[in-house]
């Protein structure tokens, strides 16, 4: 999209580095000569701070020097720094030269800067008329084009900045932004644990060129109200070497990657979860990786799915999104381009399946977009083609580039990366988007795990998930082959058969009904979902609670003092997600001496009755409750990987 006017501006730039002609009269022996250089060495490398001060040095002492006004203004514009600033720049320039110079190489690459700064402002409609002036000056058909496409796009900006979006966009906070680079945000389904990309110093670390460091991949806890100091993910690091996060499965126990690798093309790596430590990343397999580069990738809800971006031979231009699909067999099948709804002739890049299983965000630098990458989504129909793409809108949408965009469950809120709104200069920091609309939240999550037998297998296992009022199977999951858990996204109000089943191999089917109560919505406690488990009827037990006010006086909890203990097994019997006070009287006929909770990392709050050393006497314990008829859905844990997986432990006090 941009060679011709790539390839017009390095003329420029070159020109400006060696001897400069303005009105025929050619500049020679320039004192300013070596520090003009060391301006633009440090503006390649982007260390803008560097290039401002040198530049402004230049002029203090030349205030008409055309070069260092020109490449002065540039450097605020590349780092979105003082924009206007760099308007008044380009137009003193402009006064500077003569007038029939406005539209040779060096006037053209000056008027294109000032509108391309109009529009980094959200000002579209003051650099609509140079763009339209530009197209119409130059004979170049390919200059044509790209001036066409360009005024194009400030047009659409020109609609969309009329009308905006109503959100409101706020850091994440200061306690994860840095004076470094800070992006690719990957906020957990509980919204306790956020997962970024920092380029923010580690000891022992050297710092590249442009003042910042290798990309590294970084994780803070939500707790107490607040962000908690990131750390370094360890397990993922290496001296020296960029490795930067692309998603995060929706379990939370995959992280797809981007890293330096020795293989031809840019690749696509997986990490894995086990035991609490991530893994050495692998290098996702062929077909999804090629010799050609293969950029982003995220798992749909039931991670059957992999949507990843991909510029092989054969698909609509540049970057495209692309799907495949995981066989019965846990292997991965042949990728299928997306089709012409999503993919264009430009790039395409960060797709990102919501949960609900039917909308798709990604950024595009075609359709309508205004300039650079937008954000866009689009839903999946019946038949399971796409509809068409939607510009997200102003001001997530800039004619800058954007993209990286992940909202919540309930599409309330979103997060992502950007330089736009922050004070520093050229350096990226992480946002949240509240949408001023009320969502109301129409799908429910449910936790579950596979039972015994089909763990046992050791064969690949799916989750199948019909819907009762039209037989359509809405859901194909994978559980998580080490600890079988799985999450299912459910719309609230429906009746589902759910099976597990091993290769072609129905193994157990169960009903459930998810009930409206179930639905998650913005800024209101709901418990999601206590854990299903497949040997027993699928039996919820749901309660609704008002935020800071519990309902249960005579429940309470009691933290305690963490002792080495003999005992090797527990009953879990019940999970809640987000409010750990159910109903006292949801544990009658149990020693209420003898009931613990555990608060665990992925926000889950599990309470177990008893602890057993033997899984005999646990099995027996689990036999004796399950006869009076209310712990269907009880199940035996093991205690030392419950108390792994678990940041607190508290001892349940009640009446």
């Amino acid at each position: 999209m941009k060679s011709a006017l790539n390839r017009f501006f390095i003329g420029v730039i070159i020109l400006l580095l060696g001897t400069a002609q303005v009105n025929s009269q050619i500049i020679i022996r320039d004192p300013h000569h070596a520090t003009f250089r060391r301006a633009m060495n440090a503006s390649d490398v982007g260390d803008f701070s560097r290039a401002i001060e040198l530049f402004q040095s230049i002029l203090v002492e030349s205030p008409q020097h055309i070069d260092a006004l020109t490449q002065l203004g540039m450097s605020y514009m590349f780092s979105h720094q003082n924009l206007d600033s760099a308007i008044v720049l380009f137009d003193k320039v402009l006064e500077i030269i003569p007038e029939d110079d406005a539209f040779n190489e060096f006037g053209i690459y000056i008027q294109h800067a000032k509108s391309r700064a109009y529009r980094l402002m959200n000002q579209p409609s003051f650099a609509i008329p140079i763009l339209e002036q530009l197209r119409d000056s130059v004979q170049d058909t390919e200059l044509k084009d790209d001036f066409s496409l360009e005024l194009k796009q400030a047009r659409h900006a020109a609609i969309l900045v009329q009308n905006p979006v109503p959100l409101k966009i706020t850091s994440i906070g200061d306690v994860i932004n840095s004076e470094f680079d800070d992006h690719s945000p990957l906020v957990c389904l509980t919204g306790n644990r956020v997962f970024f990309t920092s380029r923010r110093p580690v000891p022992r670390e050297r710092a590249f060129q442009d003042g910042q460091y290798a990309e590294k991949i970084f994780v803070s806890e939500y707790k107490d109200g607040q962000w908690q100091e990131p750390n370094l993910v360890r397990e993922l690091y290496s001296r020296h070497e960029h490795i930067s996060i692309l998603s995060l499965s929706p379990d939370g126990t995959k992280l797809f990657l981007f890293m330096n690798d020795r293989y031809p093309g840019r690749n696509i790596y997986v990490s894995n979860l086990v035991n609490g430590l991530w893994q050495e990343p692998e290098m996702l397999p062929a077909p999804i990786n090629s010799e050609w580069d293969e950029t982003h990738a995220s798992l749909s809800p039931d991670q059957s799915t992999l949507f990843f971006t991909s510029n092989r031979p054969g698909g609509y231009g540049g970057l495209d999104i692309y799907k495949v699909r995981m066989n019965e067999k846990g292997d991965w099948g042949e990728p299928v381009n997306l089709g012409p709804n999503i993919n264009t002739e430009f790039d395409e890049e960060t797709p990102k399946m919501h949960p609900d299983g039917l909308t798709l965000y990604f950024s595009s630098e075609g359709h309508n977009s205004i300039g650079g990458f937008d954000v866009f989504y689009t839903q999946k129909l019946p038949d399971g083609s796409w509809a068409g793409a939607v510009n997200m809108g102003v001001p997530v949408n800039s004619a800058d580039d954007d993209y990286f965009f992940v909202p919540t469950l309930d599409k309330s809120q979103a997060y992502f990366a950007s330089y736009r709104f922050s004070g520093k200069k050229a350096r990226s920091d992480i946002y949240r988007v509240s949408f001023d609309e009320q969502r109301k939240g129409s799908l429910a999550v449910v936790e579950g795990y596979v039972s015994d037998d089909s763990g046992k297998s050791g064969l690949p296992i799916r989750i199948l998930v019909w819907r009762d009022d039209d037989s359509k199977m809405v859901g194909d999951y994978r559980p998580n082959r080490q600890t079988g858990r799985y999450l299912l996204f459910l719309e609230a109000g429906e009746s589902y058969r759910i099976e597990e089943v091993i290769l072609d191999e129905v193994v157990k089917s169960r009903a459930v009904y998810i009930p409206e109560e179930l639905t998650y919505e913005r800024e209101q406690n709901v418990v999601l979902l206590q854990e299903l488990s497949m040997e027993s009827p699928l039996k919820r037990e749901i309660e609704r609670f008002e935020e800071q006010e519990p309902i249960f006086p005579h429940f309470y909890m009691t933290e305690i003092i963490d002792e080495p203990r003999s005992e090797l097994y527990t009953v879990q019997i019940l999970a809640l997600l987000r409010n750990p006070n159910p109903a006292d009287s949801f544990f009658s006929g149990l020693d209420k001496q003898n009931i613990r909770a555990y608060k665990g990392k992925d926000g889950f709050i599990r309470f177990v009755a008893g602890e057993f050393s033997s899984e005999e006497d646990a099995e027996e314990f689990l036999e004796n409750i399950r006869r009076s008829g209310k712990y269907h859905d009880a199940w035996i844990r093991e205690l030392p990987e419950l108390k792994a997986g678990s940041e607190e432990e508290w001892m349940v006090m009640l009446d």
